[in-house]
């Protein structure tokens, strides 16, 4: 309709006509382009509020998280350090024989701090990290995600394979069953518990565990390792902190967060 329109307007040598009409095709075209791209704009930044919002969920679930694995590695370092004092000492102070042996079983335990970063991974697996412009939420969430201390907070120690290979099985069983529990979001409890066996057999246990040299020297590195794992914990949870808050005013739309 509109060619046959501008065919007649040429016939008719009808220039001011034509120059209407094309003034009016150019600026179709161009709010045509300009809606569209403003479309695209509001669609990239419906994706990256959703990404940054799963990723705040996360974070929430990593503090969590550490909150628990720390307040369980100082438990653990607790056992070991009473551990490793009657090693030295001889002196159990007013703990019983059997809570000596409870704490050198219970020292042997591990909780395991994985960082959840499947909305991260699927970010940046699907190139969409440009999604997001402010160039220090990026930096921060590669820093917070490109975490190095992963080995310190999900090692198996030696003295765990050992202390279990030396207390017996009917000793280490009653424990599980009645010192410790643990749930499906991976939370683990230590507690007390009374004594499934006689003094003398229990004194027995504890002196033979307290007397293996190579035992204590795996149970001392252990003890040095979970201080470094309360160390990364802290920093952990300030990271993941400081992250949460960069990405509130983020999504808040406060100054703070300027575009590169």
């Amino acid at each position: 309709m509109l060619l046959r329109r501008v065919t007649e307007q040429v016939n008719a040598q009808n220039w001011v006509a034509i120059a209407i009409d094309f003034v009016i095709v150019v600026t179709g075209v161009f709010i045509g382009i300009q809606v569209s791209n403003w479309n695209a704009a509001r669609a990239d930044e419906a994706r990256a509020r959703a990404y940054l919002e799963r990723i705040v969920a996360d974070l929430d679930a990593d503090l969590a998280a550490l909150a628990d694995r720390q307040k369980f590695w100082r438990a653990v370092s607790l056992y070991g350090a009473q551990g490793l004092e009657y090693a030295q000492t001889g002196a159990a102070g007013d703990a019983s024989h059997w809570e000596l042996l409870l704490a050198y079983f219970q020292a042997s335990q591990v909780a395991e701090h994985i960082p959840v970063q499947a909305t991260y991974d699927e970010l940046k697996s699907a190139g969409d990290l440009e999604l997001i412009p402010d160039l220090g939420v990026r930096n921060a969430l590669a820093r917070y995600y490109n975490f190095t201390g992963a080995g310190t907070v999900v090692e198996r120690p030696a003295y765990r394979v050992h202390v279990r290979g030396v207390i017996p099985l009917d000793i280490q069983t009653y424990i599980w069953d009645s010192c410790y529990a643990s749930d499906q979001f991976g939370n683990q409890r230590m507690f007390e518990c009374p004594s499934p066996a006689d003094e003398i057999r229990v004194r027995e246990i504890v002196d033979m565990l307290a007397t293996d040299a190579a035992l204590m020297n795996e149970l001392r590195y252990w003890m040095s390792t979970m201080h470094v794992a309360l160390l990364i914990g802290k920093d952990r949870t300030a990271s993941a902190t400081t992250l949460k808050q960069k990405i509130a005013a983020r999504l808040a739309g406060r100054p703070g967060s300027a575009r590169p």
